[in-house]
C-alpha cells in the first residue's frame, strides 16, 4: 500500500489520456447490461467465468475514465473512489478521497488491452465505485443501479436473489467462514459451489431468510439436535481464517455464479452417514463434495 498525496493524485488524474470506446477485443461478444433499468449494449469478454467490459463502459454511469501513461493503468473514478487497473496484471489499486493510502485487491481476472480498449472486471469495478450489481443466471443478464441500492432490472427468480448490497457485514463474515471451513481444501469452483448452495437455501421459503440464520440453524427431531453444517457443530467455523481465494469465491457466488447447479445441500460421501441428504437428487460432483437438491 502506498500513501499518495492529494496533489499527486490530482496530477495523476489530470494526466490521464482519454480512452476510446469503439473497438473491442477479438473473441469478445456483445451483451446487454441494464443500468438503472436502461438496456445498454457493450462488448464483453470472459475470464474465469467473469465478465470484463471496456473500461469506457463506465462513462455510462458518469464515472471519469482515462489512462495513466506513467503507471500503464486504466483509471476509473466516481463517488470519491479512484481505481487503477495496471495493464496485464491481476490486481487493482484503489484509493478513497483526495488523499490517504492506496490499497490493493487481487483479482481472478487480468486487465487486458485488446482492439484499442482496456477490459476490466464489470462486477468488481461497479461495486468498488459504490454501485449495486446483480446477475440473473436465468436470463444471463447483469443489472447495475447507480443509486447503490437494489433498484435493478430483474426477471423471474432474480427478484429474490441475494446481492452484495443486501448482505450485511455480519452475514458476509459468516459466509466467508463457513465456506472456508467446509471447502478450504477444495478448488475455487468447489468453494464457489458451497457458497452458492448456502445462498440457494436463503432464497428458498423452506429455510431461514438470512445467511447467518441459515448457517447456524439447528433443528430437533426425537430429542436430537441436527446441525446444518458440521463446522458449526465442531466449532471449526470460529477457528478458520478465510483465504483470499475463498473470499473471491464467495463474491462470485454473490454475483450469481452457481457451479452447484441450484443445490441446497452438499456432502462428502466418505464422511457423512446422513441418510436424508442421500435422498436428494444429485446436481453435480465437484472435488470431494456431492451437491444435490
Amino acid at each position: 500500500m502506498v500513501k499518495l498525496s492529494g496533489k499527486l493524485l490530482a496530477a495523476c488524474l489530470a494526466g490521464m489520456l482519454l480512452l476510446p470506446s469503439g473497438l473491442h477485443a477479438a473473441g469478445a461478444s456483445q451483451t446487454t447490461i441494464y443500468v438503472d433499468g436502461k438496456p445498454l449494449k457493450t462488448a464483453v469478454s470472459m475470464q474465469n467465468d467473469r465478465q470484463l467490459v471496456p473500461v469506457a463502459f463506465f462513462r455510462s454511469v458518469k464515472a471519469s475514465v482515462g489512462w495513466s501513461a506513467k503507471y500503464r493503468s486504466a483509471v476509473v473514478s466516481k463517488n470519491g473512489v479512484t481505481i487503477g487497473f495496471p495493464s496485464g496484471k491481476r490486481f487493482a489499486d484503489y484509493a478513497a478521497g483526495q488523499s490517504g493510502q492506496w490499497q490493493r485487491d487481487y483479482l481472478m481476472t487480468k486487465t487486458m488491452n485488446a482492439g484499442g480498449s482496456v477490459y476490466v472486471p464489470l462486477a468488481y469495478t461497479a461495486r468498488k465505485l459504490g454501485l449495486a450489481v446483480r446477475y440473473d443466471a436465468g436470463s444471463k443478464t447483469t443489472s447495475i443501479s447507480t443509486s447503490g441500492v437494489n433498484k435493478l432490472h430483474t426477471q423471474s427468480a432474480a427478484e429474490t436473489a441475494v446481492s452484495l448490497g443486501a448482505v450485511s457485514q455480519e452475514d458476509l463474515k459468516w459466509l466467508y467462514r463457513i465456506t472456508e471451513a467446509e471447502a478450504g481444501g477444495e478448488s475455487y469452483k468447489g468453494k464457489t459451489a458451497v457458497a452458492a448452495s448456502i445462498l440457494n437455501r436463503v432464497k428458498s421459503p423452506e429455510w431461514p431468510k438470512t445467511i447467518k440464520d441459515t448457517i447456524f440453524q439447528v433443528t430437533k427431531f426425537n430429542g436430537v439436535s441436527y446441525y446444518q453444517y458440521s463446522p458449526v457443530l465442531d466449532k471449526r467455523i470460529y477457528e478458520v481464517t478465510p483465504s483470499r481465494e475463498t473470499k473471491q469465491a464467495v463474491q462470485a457466488a454473490l454475483d450469481g455464479e452457481d457451479p452447484s447447479k441450484g443445490a441446497i445441500v452438499f456432502y462428502n460421501p466418505d464422511k457423512t452417514d446422513n441418510k436424508w441428504v442421500r435422498t436428494k437428487d444429485v446436481t453435480v460432483v465437484i472435488g470431494n463434495h456431492v451437491f444435490a437438491k
